[in-house]
């Protein structure tokens, strides 16, 4: 027996491939009177009170906040704040967005808006939330540098993980049969991108590789459109569009591989058939994204 053949997996851990929005982190003192209108938007939002008392109305709830009081807001929903007390607050806010599907089912399925600061959850994200309020008053004072950007990347990675573990605990929703067999197809999927990015390009077509996840799972392909759709809102092989998508834009702006390289990474036996298939997904050829990409750095 070879040595390849006769090695094994001590561990392994996903791969990391995630597209993610950071805005609005913003530590703010308003007077007692303040008020923010009512207004809605497409990010995740975490609302953090650093001192004094305030009310947010979400989706016509009201919830009072004191001190270290939290508030979890997700896409969509209608909001606005005004001050509850003589002597104004203050408070801390991320805003974020991602297009991680598991995490983004994970994130949605709780329904719960607001967690006292003596909650699990809260005293969980204390940590990473003290940080992120620190460099957002060191970032006032003067640019982050380099290393400060890299800390800021850090905390809130830190955040994302500790909402999703206190969310669990808290919560305690466990998944469903057709939940857990579309995050398996999702891993599969995924799987297959990854086996293709490292190895290069496998037999068959998008169609056969979904037939092939279908029968690892006992499932014929129609059950694993259902249940996919079902769960995640989309076809299983959409999603693997997105997936081949966010690994094109992430090759074209994190690497300075030609676009013909990328193109056969990605499987295409051609530039040209690259080139349409990225402009049909995103309405740009791969060239004019990079360009776009390169000029807001500068």
């Amino acid at each position: 027996m070879s040595e390849a053949s006769a090695a094994v997996y001590l561990g392994r851990l996903p791969d990391v491939r995630m597209s993610f929005q950071l805005m609005g982190l913003h530590a703010r003192r308003a007077e007692a009177g303040w008020t923010y209108p009512s207004h809605e938007h497409p990010m995740y939002e975490i609302h953090w009170m650093v001192d004094g008392d305030m009310e947010m109305v979400i989706n016509g709830q009201t919830y009072p906040q004191s001190r270290g009081d939290l508030l979890f807001i997700r896409p969509g929903m209608t909001h606005f704040c005004k001050s509850a007390g003589p002597e104004g607050f203050a408070y801390f806010s991320v805003h974020f967005s991602l297009q991680d599907t598991t995490l983004s089912r994970e994130l949605n399925r709780y329904k719960d808006s607001y967690y006292p600061a003596a909650s699990s959850l809260v005293q969980g994200l204390t940590p990473a939330l003290s940080a992120l309020y620190r460099l957002a008053i060191e970032h006032m004072k003067s640019p982050l540098p380099a290393s400060g950007q890299m800390k800021v990347h850090a905390a809130v990675f830190e955040l994302l993980g500790a909402l999703v573990d206190q969310l669990s605990q808290t919560d305690a929703i466990a998944l469903s049969r057709k939940e857990m067999l579309a995050r398996r197809i999702a891993e599969q999927i995924e799987d297959s991108v990854r086996y293709l990015l490292l190895h290069g390009p496998m037999q068959g077509s998008e169609r056969t590789w979904i037939q092939d996840i279908a029968k690892s799972l006992g499932l014929s392909p129609s059950q694993v459109n259902r249940i996919f759709h079902q769960v995640y809102g989309k076809a299983p092989r959409r999603f693997m569009s997105d997936t081949f998508l966010n690994e094109a834009r992430r090759l074209l702006l994190q690497t300075d591989l030609s676009i013909d390289h990328i193109a056969m990474m990605l499987g295409y036996k051609t530039n040209a058939h690259f080139s349409r298939q990225f402009k049909r997904w995103t309405g740009i050829a791969p060239s004019e994204f990079r360009s776009q990409g390169n000029a807001e750095d500068t």
